[in-house]
Order: C-alpha cells, then structure tokens, then sequence
C-alpha cells in the first residue's frame, strides 16, 4: 500500500506557462520515478506575488489557506506532509502548518527556497524567535546546502540528526544532454546573453541592461530576457532611447521546452540577483553547459567555485558585473573550462535522479515510523 504525502507548495496551472522555483520543483518531483511509491495529495498553496498583495488581502488569503490545510489534514489522512516555504509571511504561514500538523501528530518535512530567509532572522529577533519555534516543530529539515544546513543547525538550533542536505533537482536529463553536446565558439563577436526569471528590481534588471549597452559599444552581443515582470515596459523604454531594440529580446514566461532550446542557442548566463536560494535557472544553465556568472548570494557560492565551475560577482555593482562579461567575451578558454566544470558539478549535485531519491528516501523513513 502507498504511503500517502501531501505537498505543501506551488504547482503549474494548465492555463499559464509561468514555471517559478518551486512550481517547476514540483511539477519534476511528481513526474518523477521514486514518487511513484507514494499516492500524493497536491496542497496548493500558491498566490500572485509580483506584485504581491496588500498585507490586509495577504493575511486574509493566508488565513483561508491555513483553514483550507486544517480540513485537509484532518479529512485526508496523509502519513507525511512536505512543505515547501518561502521566505517572510510565507514562513510564518508554512511555520503555523507545520505546528498543526505536529499537534495533530502528522509527521513533517519542512523545506525552504528563499535565500532572503535567513537574512530575515538576523534582522528581526522577533522574526527569528517565532521562525525558530515553528520550523523545531517539524520532523526534519531540508536544506538545499550547507549554509542552509549550518543556518537550522546554528540559528534555529535544530538538532543535527533532524537536518538532511538535498540539492536542488533541476538538472534534469534533457538539460544534460544538451550540456554534453555543447561547442562553445571560438570568437568574442556575435554572442548572445540570457538570462531566465522575473524582470524585478532585485533580479539585479537594471544592472545587467545597463552594462550590456555599454558593452554594445564594443562588441557584437544580443541578449535574451525569458520571463516577465513589473520592469518589462522600462527595459523596452530603454531599449528605445539607446537604439539597442534590434539586440534585447524579451520572451515572456516559457515552457521548460522552450527554455531548453534558449538556453541551447546561447553562449552566457547572467544572474545577477540581490539574494537568492539556490536558482533552478542557474542550475538549468550550467546543466545545458552555458558558461555562467551569477552574483555571490544565498547558497550559490557553496557551490560555484569562481573561475572554476562559474563567476561570482557582488550584487547591486554594475562595474564589476560589465567587466565580468568583458572577461568572459573575450576569454574563449575561460568559457570553455566553466562550461565543461559546470557541467560536471550539475551532473554531481543537481542530478534529478539522484537529489529526488534521496529526498524520497527520507520521506519513506518518516512514514514508516510511528508518531
């Protein structure tokens, strides 16, 4: 007999193509062979947050969805439940489920992906002391490396034997494939940039526009933006004013096919974000085999080893970002060596096979063990 989990998270809707973190997380995970094991019960606990709602919506919405998870839980008999959190309210909000779920003596894996979290508990004791309280009530967990596993074990003072390190699992087998088969060019001219995500101002938009038209000046790039968001008419607007049109080209949200074959017909990724977790689109690129540059953030660097499998650049600081992409340009051996090393460490770390049969492993633990 299957054991039964509920997934506390976010999940693609058949009538858009908007794939973020952990809808495209998801979507991998339930298609995946070891979650054939268990007979999974979807939690939808998704909203619109670019913009994200007024708080007073924001706490209405939370409040429904808390309810909505009580009757859930109590009505559908899941042996374990997996949650997914963000950073902010959707902490707190993950955190009260998991509290409800322990009072009601329902075993829990609770598994962050906003890298601003733990930013968040250092700037707020009050955030902290009740982030710590609530995520204590879970049965395990999850951290996508070890800055995230040094955070619950330090900070929030979990137990070491209730913490487990599993990567995140994007680099799927599509995305290798096309990383084994890659040539990189043997010239400086004609390249093309993309990047993947929201187009927000924390997604370090501004920055990476502004150095690409200085670096227009120089070179010949054209640069792809797959995504959409609040700054979409302020990069067209620009794009107008410095006469590049012809070189930036703003895709909207893509299928995971469509994103494959962009990341396929390009030569380097740029990512400069304020703060992140760790990016399924930095993971999906260095899996394609694309040379990549992303900023010094969150658990990124646990991993990317600058001018070894990636570059590493400090956020908010567009000097350093544009000569980044200067030196990358003009060193084809450079690209062609964090092609191959990034590569290889998707392949290692962010395998989908591999990071989901641990995660699989750990959720059959859970369910064999009686409350």
């Amino acid at each position: 007999m299957k054991a039964k989990l509920m997934i506390v998270g976010a999940f693609p809707k058949k009538k858009n193509k908007i794939f973020g973190g952990v809808v495209k997380s998801s979507k991998i995970l339930i298609d995946s062979e070891p979650f054939k094991y268990f007979d999974i019960i979807p939690f939808d606990s998704s909203q619109i947050s670019n913009p994200p709602p007024v708080f007073i919506v924001r706490f209405f919405l939370s409040i429904l969805r808390i309810i909505r998870f009580l009757f859930t839980i109590t009505y559908k008999k899941q042996d374990v439940i997996l949650i997914f959190c963000s950073s902010g309210p959707s902490a707190l909000e993950k955190g009260l489920m998991i509290l409800i779920s322990n009072l009601l003596s329902v075993k829990t894996l609770i598994f962050p992906r906003a890298g601003n979290l733990i930013n968040q508990t250092k700037d707020s004791q009050l955030f902290r002391g009740l982030i710590k309280f609530l995520f204590s009530k879970a049965d395990i967990f999850l951290a996508q490396g070890p800055t995230w596993s040094n955070f619950a074990i330090n900070d929030l003072k979990i137990n070491s034997k209730k913490t487990s390190i599993v990567n995140n699992w994007t680099a799927t087998k599509g995305l290798l494939e096309v990383g084994k088969k890659r040539i990189i060019k043997d010239k400086k001219d004609n390249l093309t940039i993309i990047y993947v995500g929201w187009l927000e101002k924390q997604k370090g938009i501004i920055e990476l526009l502004e150095s690409f038209y200085n670096l227009t000046k120089s070179y010949d790039l054209k640069i792809k933006f797959i995504g959409d968001g609040s700054l979409r008419d302020k990069i067209d607007k620009y794009c107008a004013e410095k006469n590049i049109e012809d070189r930036v080209f703003i895709s909207g949200w893509l299928s995971n096919s469509e994103i494959l074959a962009n990341l396929k017909s390009s030569d380097v990724f740029v990512l400069p974000s304020w703060h992140e977790g760790m990016p399924n689109s930095l993971i999906e690129a260095l899996a394609s085999g694309l040379p990549s540059i992303s900023s010094n953030v969150g658990i990124i660097p646990d991993y990317i080893k600058h001018n070894l499998n990636g570059l590493l650049i400090e956020p908010k600081n567009k000097l350093i970002l544009e000569k980044t992409i200067e030196k990358t340009i003009n060193d084809v051996n450079l690209r062609k060596s964090l092609s191959k090393n990034g590569h290889k460490l998707a392949e290692k770390m962010f395998s989908d096979s591999i990071s989901l049969n641990k995660l699989a492993n750990e959720i059959k633990k859970l369910s064999n063990e009686k409350k």
